[in-house]
């Protein structure tokens, strides 16, 4: 059973990869790209259909739902959708990235390695660090334009994930384990539980009334953004300023997508939801992100006029 919020806590690559495949299905097309890993090549799949200018990424494979929900939404509304594929033995979809390197194997998560501090705290060796950041730059670019920043006639960029469902544990540590809104918000940690560090990363917290699961969240990079998904009676999670994410902490530079764009003042939104009952809530989410993108086009447009 999930347990209902009655408040809110508010604290204010050169890229070298070869086409594998491209496929048109309802409009959508979709491209297969390889980037190289080591000794390894890792598939990147990009949905693409004419309509809203929003990309969608997802880098954990085993999160099937937020995978789902992002072909979803481009096939019905348009944009992109860039899947990171990595399967495993029985190929089903698995969290982290498996390669290997002069015949001896390596694990990381793909969403640790998007700065230096942040692959430098997976404590992979020079050799191994210098092939991640090197695939790294080129998924990127991927993504942003010149790896950077947002391509023309974007206003942000979305991550989609899924987590596990807080209600299956039953200790108190445990849970402050799990990634939640609650666990964003301090509170554990005003429990004496070092196991979360979460709230290291963030500038504030809302939990709205509205929402019935802690697993659900929209993690955003700027307080505008922030407003909107208030306001759309999301759970929604700040992120701090550039300026203290420059911190050499694992804790608040972990090399994630989120910190990556944070440092770079790129608009960045992330959509959490429960892996068991989030769909529902998650479609949500998507939807709520085109009603966003299409209320800031207009507003370039009226300002525009105005001129």
């Amino acid at each position: 059973m999930k347990q209902l919020l009655f408040f809110c806590i508010i604290t204010i690559f050169p890229i070298c990869f070869c086409q594998l495949a491209a496929a048109q299905n309802n409009g959508v097309k979709k491209e297969t790209l390889t980037l190289a890993l080591g000794d390894s090549t890792v598939k990147i799949n990009v949905y693409e259909r004419k309509g809203a200018r929003v990309t969608f990424v997802s880098p954990h494979h085993n999160e099937q739902i937020a995978v789902r929900l992002g072909r979803e939404a481009v096939e019905k509304t348009g944009g992109r959708f860039v899947e990171i594929e990595s399967l495993d033995e029985n190929g089903n979809g698995q969290r982290r990235l498996n390669f290997s390197f002069k015949g001896v194997n390596y694990s990381l998560d793909p969403n640790r390695i998007f700065t230096e501090n942040g692959r430098q705290c997976s404590q992979f060796a020079p050799e191994i660090e210098l092939l991640v950041k090197d695939f790294a730059e080129k998924f990127l670019k991927i993504i942003l334009a010149d790896g950077s920043r947002l391509r023309d006639g974007e206003r942000f960029l979305v991550a989609i994930h899924n987590n596990r469902d807080v209600d299956e544990q039953t200790e108190l540590a445990q849970k402050s384990r799990d990634l939640t809104a609650l666990s964003f918000s301090g509170g554990f940690a005003a429990m004496n539980l070092s196991q979360t560090e979460f709230h290291h990363q963030i500038e504030g917290v809302y939990l709205s009334n509205s929402e019935y699961d802690a697993d659900n969240f929209v993690f955003v990079s700027t307080p505008a953004l922030m407003s909107f998904f208030v306001a759309e009676g999301f759970n929604v999670v700040l992120q701090k300023t550039a300026a203290k994410l420059q911190i050499k902490n694992c804790a608040v530079d972990d090399g994630s997508l989120s910190v990556f764009a944070g440092l770079r003042n790129i608009p960045y939104i992330n959509l959490e939801a429960d892996a068991k009952f989030g769909e529902f809530r998650q479609r949500q989410m998507i939807n709520a992100i085109y009603r966003l993108f299409y209320q800031q086009q207009r507003g370039v447009q009226q300002a525009k006029m105005k001129k």
